[in-house]
């Protein structure tokens, strides 16, 4: 590993990176350090949703083309001026690279705050564009002011190279700009997400700040086209000084010996192909991160305190963890519990509540695909409890379509109404916010609804409040197959039954659908698996 590391050095010497490995970084901290020198053995195949999400990207680009021609290129930044010279409305593909002059890091540069950039974005100082393309007459601003070759000492020149999805010609370019072009051109980008995300403005700045290489001037502004094919207008703004700064930080950490400490979550780690390698680093190098409710900001608080593993929060006195600034009484009190389990390995019960005693029990488990915006399946496994034995039945409601959608929800509607006395466990949030949508968008009565609703329990919110169990996550697969059970598909997942059903919608292949019922009754299982488990409370065992 250190051989490779080394090797990584010296081939970062010559200051060139490009946009997609940048776009990374801001990502994860770790991941192109990973992608350059990790060891291959460890990494994972690529999951099926990345290859769909790229196919329906290629899908909507190829339909903006269609509703707004233009002229492909081939990479490169003879061809991109090439198009420009000719003054094409629109430059679909290509590539472009440049020399941008970065201020040498003396000092580590303050990072980017990248919690701050999921919650800011420069829209809420620009009008979101109706669907359709923006007027290409509005006047912008931008900025005139050309590169210069003359810099102080404390600049470096860094090659910077970017792949494109469009740029989109707009007003005559001033005298003083490149004589050879006779118009301005906007950096866009094609992508398949519902919303304006920051990685994306900070990509279109990156591409104006090449433009500006070539064209002379400097864009202020550029467009995403997003999942439905509407035009959002992007003022860049301070986003050009952040890709800056973020080109600084990734130059000083690829010359570290070491590879960067990153905070695992599950939100931003679940589709990584390092994940597996990733937990394995830090259970090994900093094991309290792994700890469930030890979050990024809580974690440099317990460090603060000296507390730098499982067995030093297990030991901690309450009162020292309770005195620690900003940490407050209930989290160390969750904190120090958790720590407990984790090093007995065994569960830590807080209080033991009685389940409803009912003949007949539902569990419930909903799985949608947000890229058709469709609840295509909701399964019910239906548990009646007998002398001898349990009988249980599955349902599964499933929309071939997602014009079935409505159909499934009344199907659902008249199951449950079969055994209104039922109680209808599930384990998150997601069922009820996801029936409560359907029964707005079906027109179910409200007095129907609400009913519904009153009987649906959150095995999640039970768990919380009820014990602390040895494990790294609560998700219902960890909790699950800590408590022995194990889904008949091994590699399921909510995104791999996201695939399935796309794959079901574009081949008609009926053993996608297949397995996504599979996948769906399983969770119903695993669900039953967990509640049977809470009402033996503490003298069970695992």
């Amino acid at each position: 590993m250190q051989n490779k590391v080394e090797a990584a050095q010296q081939g970062s010497t010559q200051s060139s990176i490009n946009a997609e490995e940048l776009l990374a970084f801001f990502r994860c901290r770790r991941l192109p350090y990973l992608d350059r020198v990790g060891p291959i053995q460890a990494k994972l195949p690529p999951e099926d949703l990345l290859e769909q999400w790229r196919r329906d990207r290629q899908t909507l680009v190829s339909r903006v083309f269609e509703q707004f021609p233009g002229e492909r290129i081939e990479a490169g930044n003879g061809a991109v001026l090439a198009a420009m010279s000719q003054g094409v409305q629109y430059i679909y593909g290509g590539g472009i690279q440049a020399e941008l002059f970065i201020e040498r890091v003396i000092e580590r540069a303050a990072a980017v705050d990248v919690t701050a950039l999921e919650c800011e974005t420069e829209l809420s100082k620009a009008p979101r564009s109706s669907p359709g393309i923006p007027d290409p007459t509005d006047p912008i601003d931008r900025d005139t002011a050309t590169a210069d070759n003359t810099l102080p000492a404390e600049f470096e020149a860094i090659r910077v190279s970017s792949s494109l999805d469009l740029l989109i010609r707009d007003q005559p370019l001033p005298t003083k700009s490149q004589p050879s072009l006779r118009h301005f051109y906007l950096p866009a980008q094609i992508r398949i997400g519902k919303r304006p995300k920051p990685e994306y403005e900070l990509l279109l700045a990156l591409q104006a700040e090449l433009l500006g290489t070539l064209q002379g001037t400097t864009p202020k502004r550029g467009i995403l086209i997003l999942k439905g094919g509407k035009w959002h207008p992007i003022h860049l703004g301070r986003r050009r000084e952040q890709v800056r700064q973020l080109i600084r930080e990734y130059l000083l950490t690829l010359d570290q010996p070491d590879p960067p400490q990153v905070f695992m979550a599950r939100s931003r780690c679940h589709l990584c192909h390092w994940r597996e390698h990733c937990r394995q680093l830090n259970a090994t190098s900093q094991p309290l991160s792994l700890l469930p409710g030890v979050t990024g900001s809580r974690y440099p608080l317990l460090q603060e305190a000296g507390i730098e593993s499982v067995e030093a929060l297990a030991n901690a006195h309450l009162e020292t963890l309770q005195a620690i600034p900003k940490l407050g009484a209930a989290v160390a009190l969750q904190l120090k519990r958790q720590a407990h389990a984790t090093l007995t390995q065994q569960p830590v019960w807080i209080q033991q509540e009685p389940f409803p005693k009912t003949a007949v029990e539902i569990y419930f488990d909903i799985e949608a695909d947000p890229r058709h915006n469709v609840a295509y399946l909701l399964g019910l496994l239906v548990v009646e409890q007998t002398q001898d034995a349990d009988a249980f039945r599955y349902h599964s409601c499933l929309a071939t379509t997602p014009e079935e959608e409505g159909q499934v929800w009344q199907q659902f509607l008249r199951l449950t109404a079969q055994h209104p006395e039922a109680p209808i466990y599930h384990f998150h949030g997601f069922e009820v916010q996801t029936c409560q949508r359907l029964g707005q968008q079906y027109n179910t009565d409200p007095r129907q609804l609400r009913q519904l609703l009153k009987r649906f329990v959150d095995l999640h919110e039970w768990v919380q409040r009820s014990v602390v169990l040895p494990i790294e996550s609560y998700s219902l697969k960890n909790i699950a197959r800590w408590l022995g059970f194990e889904w008949r598909i091994p590699d399921a997942s909510g995104a791999q039954s996201i695939y399935w059903y796309s794959q079901w919608l574009e081949t008609q292949d009926r053993d996608f659908l297949e397995r996504s019922v599979i996948y769906n009754e399983d969770d119903c299982r695993a669900t039953h698996r967990l509640k049977d488990w809470l009402a033996k409370g503490a003298d069970s065992n695992p």
